[in-house]
């Protein structure tokens, strides 16, 4: 029952960061400022609300270079919180449109940077793609993506789609692998309830794509993906 109290509270935590983030924008006339505060004191209450502690290895790479591409395995819906209170600032990040037709909460987290795609309408989602490119180029903001595009059952993850990729190589910026090792511990696939969990973390160096070309893609994929199985302790090499 407690745990169910506190991840209901989860409810709240939108509206209280965007309010105390008001007088940023007051203060400063910033919009960009004050989402920026906006999407850090989301995370951090959010993390507190669950009682999500991160034990991250490699910090330093989450600061240079930006823009940047991030890339991150997907265990949990928990790993939202993740990204913000990692990335915290200037984010660009793709969600399913059902996301952003919630009332009060879809137009917050679009505030915050939320880009919707329909999986449905391919070409809804080579539009979504264009705009987060566009994004990264025009407005120096940097992307978050989970390249397996669902969660996984297991801590193994899955295929890497091309999406993140692509946009790294058309928008002429390296990509960033975060390595969720636990998540999966704060909630597990088709619960509701989040539980308190320390959750490891591995930021790794950023990867140059500048060299890369379009028909090798997948070989890199493959090289991006055996570094996660490798982190993970699952690589069979």
């Amino acid at each position: 029952m407690f745990y169910a109290i506190r991840s209901a509270l989860l409810a709240i935590a939108l509206p209280l960061a965007a309010i105390a983030s008001l007088p940023v924008l007051l203060c400063t006339w910033s919009m960009r400022r004050a989402v920026n505060c906006y999407i850090g004191l989301w995370a951090d209450l959010s993390c507190a609300l669950i009682g999500i502690k991160l034990n991250v290895n490699g910090q330093e790479h989450l600061s240079s270079p930006r823009p940047a591409v991030f890339i991150l395995n997907h265990q949990s819906n928990a790993d939202g919180f993740l990204v913000a209170k990692l990335i915290r600032r200037d984010i660009a990040v793709l969600g399913k449109k059902e996301i952003a037709q919630a009332s009060i909460t879809g137009r917050l987290m679009r505030l915050g940077g939320l880009i919707t795609v329909d999986r449905e309408n391919t070409t809804d989602a080579a539009s979504t793609m264009r705009a987060l490119t566009n994004a990264i180029r025009e407005e120096n903001r940097s992307t978050a993506i989970f390249p397996e595009g669902t969660r996984s059952q297991t801590k193994t993850p899955g295929q890497f789609q091309r999406g993140a990729f692509l946009i790294a190589l058309r928008a002429g910026v390296p990509i960033i692998p975060i390595v969720i090792h636990n998540s999966i511990d704060v909630q597990q696939r088709g619960e509701m309830i989040y539980r308190p969990a320390t959750v490891r973390v591995d930021v790794l160096a950023p990867i140059d794509t500048s060299a890369w070309r379009i028909k090798a893609l997948d070989s890199h994929i493959a090289e991006v993906r055996e570094t996660y199985l490798r982190m993970l302790g699952l690589s069979a090499k």
